[in-house]
């Protein structure tokens, strides 16, 4: 009986102490890169192997003007800006010591807005577009580990969205009104992400 009791409470204090490693809380804050223009930042909370993310990357973010004097007059403008927030959850497994395989998926919601201007003395037009598009991703990734704090990831987003929005492009004084409705799926604009982060 004695023995029986004893192996009992041996069995419960190790699965006191592996639930209790599983359970070990963690945060993260990282910078994540999908292009030298894409950039963003993410938070993470949870546990060493469950994490809830919450993300922001700004996207496409530029302006450019070019001025022409002499025999040949003109104005060209290319400004475009967007940003997108999403919330998701993601899961880890140890591969080896400073591997780690992620995977998960992401709710997200993108805007952007674009506007080309060409003026060339005699001809005026412009074009813009606004965009809303709300999609979800799947997470699939791998951490490298370098210490208890500072980790450095790569993950592939293949994403389904959904893009709404509206154009209007001017030529002179005709101006045509038009809406956008476009479906995708796959990696796209952004699919791929390396991103550094740090662990407290």
């Amino acid at each position: 009986m004695k023995k029986t009791l004893l192996s009992l409470l041996l069995l419960c204090g190790a699965m006191s102490v592996s639930f209790g490693q599983e359970k070990e809380k963690r945060k993260e804050v990282s910078i994540n890169f999908s292009s030298l223009n894409s950039f963003g930042f993410t938070y993470k909370t949870g546990t060493s192997t469950n994490l809830w993310r919450f993300s922001t990357l700004a996207l496409n973010l530029g302006n450019s003007k070019t001025e022409t004097n002499g025999a040949t007059q003109g104005d060209n403008e290319n400004f475009n800006i967007g940003a997108q927030v999403s919330v998701g959850k993601e899961f880890r497994k140890g591969i080896t010591k400073n591997l780690e395989f992620r995977y998960g998926f992401d709710v997200a919601f993108a805007y952007s807005k674009s506007k080309i201007t060409n003026d060339d003395g005699i001809t005026f037009s412009e074009s813009k577009r606004t965009y809303y598009t709300p999609s979800l991703a799947g997470v699939i990734g791998v951490n490298y580990v370098f210490n208890d704090n500072l980790a450095f990831g790569v993950e592939l987003l293949p994403r389904f969205s959904y893009t709404t929005g509206n154009s209007t492009n001017t030529r002179d004084t005709d101006v045509v009104n038009g809406d956008i409705s476009i479906y995708n799926f796959g990696l796209g604009n952004g699919g791929a992400q390396l991103s550094l982060s740090y662990r407290f």
